[in-house]
């Protein structure tokens, strides 16, 4: 009698078990990543990058993290051997309207579209949609020398708890998002 009820007991919880599986099927690296330009990343090899203020389409009604997500970018530069200039030191020096590629001697230029960030089921469900676009231009020409999307359904029900603030979730999230994206950039190659 104790095995059959301690069975029946054990059910829910395998059935459980089961759906939380289903819902966290892992993804594979660059399976929602595009690739747009592939130009002359190799042969220029730019070291120094301004990381520009994040434009957001006009299509997009909600508020976007632009902050978390420059930062997000700033640390995928360095994981790929770049060295990105200081956002404190760009925002202090560099006034939009008047900036020109190369006035603070870097190298190339990262800009980062979010064409969208659907947040309607953050609350919810802990999901986020986005689709967003990164361009590396040459800071010389203004020539693009690589560009690429990311079009990703980003999950966090399970693990958001596990943050103490939703700022520090949303944090995470920007990070993985530029590292994904930046995945596929080729990396630089210090001293060749």
């Amino acid at each position: 009698m104790r095995t059959h009820s301690a069975r029946r007991a054990l059910a829910p919880l395998s059935l459980l078990a089961l759906l939380v599986a289903c819902q966290t099927v892992p993804d594979y690296p660059g399976e929602d990543i595009e690739v747009l330009h592939h130009g002359a990343i190799e042969s220029v090899r730019p070291a120094d990058i301004v990381l520009a203020p994040v434009t957001v389409s006009s299509e997009t009604p909600t508020v976007v993290p632009a902050a978390s997500l420059r930062r997000g970018f700033m640390k995928a530069l360095v994981r790929r051997r770049y060295s990105p200039l200081a956002l404190e030191y760009v925002d202090r020096e560099v006034v939009e309207a008047s900036y020109r590629f190369g006035a603070l001697d870097e190298d190339g230029v990262l800009r980062i579209e979010v064409q969208s960030w659907d947040t309607s089921l953050w609350v919810s469900h802990g999901v986020l949609s986005v689709v967003m676009d990164a361009w590396l231009t040459d800071a010389r020409d203004g020539e693009e020398l690589w560009g690429g999307r990311i079009t990703r359904r980003v999950r966090t029900r399970f693990e958001g708890a596990s943050y103490p603030t939703e700022q520090a979730l949303i944090d995470v999230v920007c990070e993985r998002l530029a590292e994904d994206l930046l995945e596929v950039m080729p990396a630089r190659t210090p001293g060749t």
